[in-house]
């Protein structure tokens, strides 16, 4: 147990630290007594690392939290070298970081100290879990935009300060908040341009302080212009129909000089932003063919060659013109011209498969584990939003997927093949006894037919239950993470899982099916609890499959002794007694019954989801994803 503030926060990142470490062990141990033992040392690790935590959080962090107790100057400093500390080190934790800066903003505003409540609000505004949508992301942009309307007031903290030292990362603080919001913005599934362009313009208002600022500081200003003006022309030229009138005319005539400045350099050496940029801006004024501007992308496309070490912090601000950056933002382009193109639908989808093909030769070169992985997550998840509606055959859709979400992150690969392995074990026997039950989800009338096409269930459910969480993707390497209990907050994110698994699938009408399935994996059989709320699975045409998932997950997530729950995990028959306990509410109750009742199903369930058929699973996926 430690005895202050600053040791929590020295200790419980010493142990995120360690159990980060210990994960790593595991994936490179190559013989299994050996990495058996040490699976299971690491289970052990957690589970007692999160009792001394806990204990820990109710003595030092929840009292202030849930106003108990009240800040006084020693905690509040104590708290906001922790959470700074945090902040700079990316740990992306929400109560320890997120919460604590609200207290603190709180407290540093009753004492009239306007520097370090900009510090809090603007370290907030940073946090990964801004970039997903929720209470905190609203809250984040309203400080944003709080602590970036200083931009304005520069005279009145040069005042304000004692030092220019201090006067000046104050400004530079605003001025990496105003980013920020850009930033929120930019990485929205689909953005608001004139909101980009409104920005900027309030970024841009620091210009006239030139005299200010040493030259040093002033150089770094000056390259946080330059470097998002570049990127709101490189949003107005892709979201280009967005754009209010006025501001097509006043924005038209910048491309042309970006692309014009590139173009007499050779095609490796060329700025991806006004080259691209100047390219899909010429199709959607009528300059240039489909045909014509895919030509220059492709030809940009092969001839980009700088690459990103992932597996160091700084890949994140060297994006610029790297394979990485092309392949984000340029790909819906170039789809969308292919789409355009005046062939034939069969030339048009080799185009596509090509370039689909290459995307995810790259994905593939990307390590799994690797710096700021959050941040890559997102990302990927984006791409694939990108991505998905343009790909004409299921299995290309579902391939990428797996590649771009699923295996990305151990845990839930992990608990998509346990679930869907046990959906396929339930459905067999489910489909003998009650074939009935599946018509509408087959659009038939006839039981018989339904066993005929019995196999069409079976690929449905299955790759139903391998991609019904990769909404989780956005928020997994986050939570994850944790050795504590998790914040209200953290679980209104999980909540949303659900919704963003659908909404990635619900882009493609072939994946529509998987769509809805995954979108009610988390309600009651009866449609009374479980979210979101705003879903009725009791009137969707796949209720049976969704009903099946639901079972087999929570079968699934209540039996795992060796992942990171923190109780241990329970036996197949305890499982089965909360089954029958929630039957007809939660659960369905022919399924419970079929449980209850079909013994050598029971004996599989009892012995797939066992410690020692669970440890193989873990350890030939924790090979594979080496």
């Amino acid at each position: 147990m430690v005895g202050s503030i600053s040791e929590l926060y020295t200790d419980y990142k010493k142990r995120l630290m360690e159990v980060d470490s210990m994960e790593q062990d595991l994936l490179s141990v190559t013989d299994k007594s050996a990495w058996i033992e040490r699976l299971r040392k690491k289970s052990e690790i957690i589970r007692a690392y999160y009792r001394v935590t806990e204990d820990e959080l109710g003595t030092f962090i929840r009292p202030i939290l849930e106003g108990k107790e009240e800040l006084d100057a020693e905690a509040a400093g104590q708290f906001y070298l922790g959470a700074y500390d945090y902040f700079m080190n990316v740990m992306s934790d929400e109560m320890l970081e997120s919460q604590i800066f609200i207290k603190l903003w709180d407290y540093f505003h009753q004492q009239g100290n306007e520097y370090y409540e900009r510090a809090c609000k603007s370290a907030f505004s940073s946090s990964p879990f801004l970039n997903v949508e929720g209470e905190l992301q609203r809250l984040g942009m309203e400080q944003a935009d709080w602590v970036s309307g200083f931009v304005v007031q520069i005279e009145h903290l040069q005042k304000l300060h004692q030092s220019d030292g201090e006067f000046e990362r104050d400004v530079q603080r605003i001025m990496k908040t105003i980013e920020r919001e850009y930033e929120m913005e930019s990485e929205k599934f689909e953005p608001n341009v004139n909101r980009l362009i409104a920005c900027f313009n309030k970024m841009s208002r620091i210009r006239k302080y030139r005299g200010s600022f040493s030259d040093e500081v002033w150089a770094g200003l000056q390259d946080m212009l330059a470097r998002t003006g570049k990127d709101v022309l490189f949003m107005a030229s892709l979201f280009w129909d967005q754009l209010e009138e006025g501001k097509q005319q006043e924005i038209g005539p910048a491309l042309p000089l970006g692309f014009l400045e590139e173009l007499p350099k050779p095609m490796e050496q060329r700025n991806l932003q006004p080259f691209v940029g100047y390219a899909v801006y010429a199709f959607r004024t009528g300059q240039l063919s489909a045909e014509e501007t895919y030509a220059l992308l492709r030809g940009y496309w092969k001839s980009v060659k700088k690459e990103l070490d992932f597996t160091k912090p700084e890949w994140r601000e060297q994006t610029e013109n790297s394979r990485f950056y092309l392949i984000r933002h340029a790909a819906r382009p170039m789809l969308q011209m292919i789409e355009a193109f005046s062939c034939g639908a069969a030339k048009k989808q080799q185009y596509k498969a090509e370039l689909l093909y290459e995307i995810k030769m790259y994905i593939e070169t990307i390590p799994r584990e690797c710096a700021c992985k959050d941040y890559l997550d997102q990302a990927l998840y984006h791409l694939l939003y990108d991505l998905i509606p343009y790909i004409d055959d299921e299995s290309v859709a579902l391939e990428l997927i797996d590649g771009m979400t699923i295996s990305r992150q151990l845990a839930t690969l992990i608990h998509t093949v346990m679930t869907a392995r046990l959906c396929e074990l339930v459905l067999e026997p489910m489909l003998e006894k009650h074939p009935e039950l599946f018509c509408e989800a087959l659009g038939v009338t006839d039981p018989q037919e339904v066993l005929r096409r019995k196999n069409e269930l079976h690929h449905l459910l299955y790759y139903a239950a391998r991609v019904h969480d990769i909404g989780k993707i956005l928020i997994a390497n986050i939570i994850n993470t944790q050795i504590r209990r998790l914040t209200d907050m953290e679980y209104s994110y999980i909540r949303l899982h659900s919704k963003w698994s659908y909404e990635i699938l619900n882009r493609n009408p072939k994946l529509s099916a998987y769509a809805e399935i995954a979108l009610g994996h988390h309600k009651s059989y009866d449609g009374s609890m479980g979210y979101p709320a705003s879903f009725d699975n009791t009137k969707s045409r796949y209720r049976i499959l969704i009903d099946i998932l639901t079972l087999c997950d929570c079968l699934d997530a209540g039996t795992d002794k060796l992942g990171r729950n923190y109780v241990p995990g329970k036996g197949f028959r305890e499982m089965l007694a909360e089954f029958e306990q929630e039957k007809g509410k939660r659960y369905r109750p022919e399924l419970v019954e079929l449980l209850q009742n079909d013994r050598q199903l029971a004996e599989t369930l009892a012995e797939v989801t066992s410690e020692e058929a669970r440890t193989e699973l873990y350890y030939k996926i924790y090979r594979q994803y080496r």
